[in-house]
């Protein structure tokens, strides 16, 4: 009897073993990261670009640093949104303009108003404020030219009804050739929650629940794989890797971009740690994802860069070398 229980225990215990391989290792393919690039990758672009004059000159060589580096989605900061749920007309004077003159170089490349605020300066139980977004989201789209509106709401929740509220009138509202993308915190499966905590209390992050509530009405969903206070490299890989792997099959048939970090090095914070946070160790993180078997390649759709103002030349030379190459 004690042979067959031990007989017993060592087949669940090899069982296990074979389970938590293939989950957290598993079986992986080995292909550059060139493999896996669509040719539609993003950036979130500054506000310069909409509220100050640019010369044709200016526009036409920011394009083509757009082709030269397989960039078609670009999110340009148009707000911050009001308290009302406006913005300011001012703000984005030269919108229309960058735009037209943007297309005139590329017509493939597509942008989107980019569009955030921070959740204690914005009140989205209040239904009003919420219908005056979206109201901005189809005056961007609609009259200034937009080919989409991106929102960057800081922070959502699970059980964020009024966001979703939110994504749900903007859908309704701006025209249908119109793509509505949102970025969200890292992603963290809601079992995980408990363990994760238990080892360090997390601030800022997104389950399966609220990013199947936000994939029902958006077209575009960016993971914002940065800030993460990570102090190793190879914990930081992992992380995006992870990420890749779960974000692009949690999400069938939506367009994912997996954010990635372009700080300067001297910018090292609490939150972050550009030796550790950078377009290296992200890329990194994003091909072992996309090699690994639990993810699905189909609804991958780009890396995003974040800031494109921060990223020199030597981070181009690197992303072009694992990405491009």
């Amino acid at each position: 009897m004690f042979k067959i229980w031990k007989i017993t225990t060592l087949a669940v215990t090899f069982l296990f073993l074979i389970f938590v391989w293939l989950y957290f290792l598993g079986f992986s393919a080995d292909q550059p990261g060139s493999f896996y690039n669509k040719g539609n990758n993003a950036v979130w672009l500054g506000h310069e670009w909409v509220g100050v004059y640019k010369t044709d000159s200016q526009i036409q060589k920011l394009v083509e640093t757009f082709r030269k580096h397989d960039i078609k989605t670009v999110f340009v900061h148009s707000g911050p949104f009001e308290k009302d749920g406006g913005v300011e007309e001012n703000g984005y004077a030269f919108a229309t303009n960058f735009i037209e003159k943007a297309k005139k170089f590329d017509k493939e490349i597509q942008y989107q108003a980019w569009l955030g605020q921070i959740r204690g300066k914005i009140d989205l139980n209040d239904r009003e404020v919420r219908h005056n977004m979206a109201k901005q989201a189809f005056i961007f789209t609609q009259l200034v030219g937009f080919d989409g509106v991106h929102f960057d709401i800081e922070p959502v929740w699970d059980g964020d009804t009024n966001f979703i509220e939110l994504l749900k009138e903007t859908k309704n509202m701006i025209p249908k050739n119109k793509k509505m993308s949102v970025a969200l915190a890292e992603f963290i499966p809601k079992n995980f929650l408990w363990i994760a905590n238990h080892f360090k209390p997390l601030e800022n992050y997104n389950t399966e629940v609220i990013y199947k509530n936000v994939a029902r009405y958006a077209d575009q969903i960016i993971t914002m794989t940065y800030d993460t206070s990570l102090d190793k490299e190879w914990k930081y890989i992992w992380l995006v890797m992870e990420q890749t792997i779960r974000v692009t099959s949690l999400l069938d048939g939506k367009e994912v971009f997996i954010g990635l970090p372009a700080y300067q090095y001297d910018e090292k914070k609490d939150w972050f740690d550009p030796e550790v946070e950078n377009i290296r160790t992200g890329l990194l993180g994003v091909t072992r994802g996309l090699n690994h078997f639990r993810s699905e390649t189909d609804n991958f759709q780009g890396v995003a860069i974040y800031p494109f103002w921060e990223i020199d030349e030597n981070e181009w030379q690197i992303y072009d070398d694992i990405w491009l190459k």
